[in-house]
């Protein structure tokens, strides 16, 4: 910036020496080139002076750098001036003013070229400020979004385990040994699932609808042939990735509302299809347990439309209520990213 300023002050005088013939234009170069030297030098001086203002408000930063560019502006004049002096000698026509009334003359067309450094360089400052501001701003809200995903994963994970140990719990007491060891096999793989990646990973919907399934043969050892599960996912979309354990809200809420209360048989149905750019993901029951009055339903589907806010900032959503004909139904549509 500070050498582009003063090439352009350097041609400016330059092209206007041009029509001042009391000076030789070959003599004057070098001078002319030396003051502009001198400017650029004394513009560092500036830097040094106005960086640590910067923080100030406008009214001062301007008190600034009128104040610094008048003490620059007679600085440069007066070298100015006495390099012409030394470097023309008699070359220079007769005075009319004295040395200093020429210093002075000189130091407001200085000024000038300083007073725009000084503005140029702090509007480069502030904005240099704002993009660090705005990185910060972002490296925040990403830190928050991290907290905030971990934290809604750990309010899901204990639900779950804590269902299972009281499920475990009663098979033990009905002396269902068998079932019980199956239903430890089937939560020590879910576990090692869920436990193996971080909160916020994503995971592709293969690998989520295969721990989904690893959690539904924890629940058909409580329930046996009364739980029946449909995977339905289309080939074409299992590589779409998504927040880890997503579905499991779904899951688990169709087993509580829909299997638990009920002896009849009741299936639960994965279904997923491309719906142009996006990915659409349905978790149906038929059972007769639920509904949307429910109240116990909010904790688990609010966690899973939280979750989804934080992953796609609003590029998903989230629906849920009654099927057309029997049952109940969970809807997530997510952007198609693989």
């Amino acid at each position: 910036m500070t050498v582009g300023l003063w090439i352009c002050v350097f041609v400016l005088y330059t092209v206007r020496s041009l029509w001042n013939t009391q000076i030789p234009f070959g003599p004057a170069f070098l001078p002319r080139l030396a003051t502009c030297a001198s400017g650029g030098l004394i513009c560092l001086g500036l830097y040094w002076f106005l960086k640590p203002h910067t923080h100030r408000s406008l009214p001062a930063q301007l008190g600034f750098v009128l104040l610094f560019s008048v003490i620059a502006g007679f600085i440069d004049s007066v070298s100015s001036q006495w390099m012409l002096d030394q470097m023309l000698g008699d070359l220079q026509p007769p005075r009319t003013e004295s040395w200093g009334t020429v210093a002075v003359l000189n130091a407001q067309s200085y000024m000038w070229v300083f007073i725009t450094w000084s503005c140029i360089y702090l509007s480069l400052e502030y904005s240099q400020r704002l993009r660090d501001n705005e990185l910060r701003l972002l490296e925040a809200q990403a830190l928050a979004s991290d907290a905030q995903n971990r934290m809604l994963r750990y309010q899901i994970n204990p639900h779950f385990l804590f269902n299972t140990l009281n499920a475990l719990s009663s098979l033990v007491l009905q002396k269902r040994t068998e079932r019980a060891e199956q239903m430890l096999l089937a939560l020590s793989g879910f576990l090692r699932y869920s436990l193996a990646r971080a909160p916020d990973e994503a995971v592709t919907l293969r690998e989520e609808a295969q721990a989904q399934t690893e959690y539904l043969r924890i629940e058909q050892a409580r329930f046996g042939d009364r739980l029946k599960f449909v995977n339905r996912v289309d080939p074409d979309v299992e590589g779409t990735l998504l927040p880890s354990l997503i579905l499991q809200p779904l899951i688990e809420n169709a087993v509580k509302y829909a299997v638990a209360p009920t002896s009849d048989p009741v299936s639960i149905e994965l279904f997923a299809r491309r719906v142009g750019d996006m990915i659409e993901i349905r978790v149906c029951d038929d059972g007769c347990g639920a509904s949307t009055e429910a109240p116990s339903l909010g904790v688990g589907l609010e966690n899973v439309r939280r979750r989804l806010d934080v992953a796609y900032g609003g590029r998903a959503s989230f629906t849920h209520g009654k099927a057309e004909v029997r049952g109940y139904c969970a809807k997530i549509v997510i952007p198609a990213e693989m």
